[in-house]
């Protein structure tokens, strides 16, 4: 079921190596961050409908390692990994993101997620920096559009229930 505020989700190619995403949230950034950023919570919304998240770590802090772990009905896992790099809470996160499964796995991707202050309410910008055009066309042509309107819609659903 969409969330009340999926109208505001954008996705944009400003570049041959770039996909830009949008969201706004009903909830102050400083919650969104941490929503964003805590393991107890990504588990809860990180991910398509039809996924279950079976491993969510993180340590939140630059150099810190990340790794996320997708499981969908039929057994198929999907892990992502990656390091932060820049930490500016509740402002800026920048890290790297690796889909960790070969040939893949060399193709490390560079993510700033911008947390813009809206009176209490907050908007997202993700900005994913590829290292060619072939590896940003194959990700946005994997169907990720469609999973990553999902899974705002699940972290809206979250950040309501706790706001």
């Amino acid at each position: 079921m969409p969330g009340k505020n999926s109208s505001t989700f954008k996705i944009s190619l400003p570049s041959d190596l770039e996909i830009v995403m949008e969201r706004e949230f009903d909830a102050p950034r400083e919650l969104v961050f941490k929503v964003w950023t805590e393991p107890e919570h990504v588990k809860r919304w990180w991910g398509c409908n039809a996924s279950t998240m079976v491993s969510c770590q993180a340590e939140v802090r630059p150099g810190g390692q990340w790794r996320y772990v997708m499981q969908m009905p039929d057994g198929a896992q999907f892990p992502f990994k990656g390091e932060y790099r820049e930490l500016s809470p509740p402002e800026r996160l920048v890290h790297t993101s690796i889909f960790d499964v070969e040939p893949y796995n060399a193709q490390e991707a560079i993510v700033t997620v911008v947390f813009e202050d809206l009176g209490g309410k907050t908007k997202i910008t993700e900005t994913t920096l590829y290292i060619s055009k072939e590896a940003r066309d194959g990700h946005m042509n994997s169907g990720m559009e469609i999973g990553a309107a999902q899974s705002l819609d699940k972290l809206e659903a979250l950040l309501d229930g706790l706001a």
